[in-house]
């Protein structure tokens, strides 16, 4: 299954880089509550819901490389 990632999504799953999908998900729903920021909170769902529609191994082969 194929998983388009935004720039910015990247970006933001970088920071959140952990050792796991998992991970990555429940760190950014523990931001969630301290992000008042309307499009970082639109971000932050919409890359939860893609990652939740992935298995770890297909989330393990993403090159997740930040860009500037």
């Amino acid at each position: 299954m194929e998983h388009n990632f935004t720039v910015e999504e990247v970006n933001l799953i970088c920071i959140y880089a952990g050792e796991s999908r998992g991970e990555v998900i429940e760190d950014i729903e523990r931001a969630l509550p301290y992000i008042d920021d309307p499009d970082m909170e639109e971000l932050s769902n919409r890359i939860i819901e893609k990652l939740r529609n992935m298995t770890d191994e297909e989330f393990e082969q993403l090159e997740l490389i930040e860009a500037d």
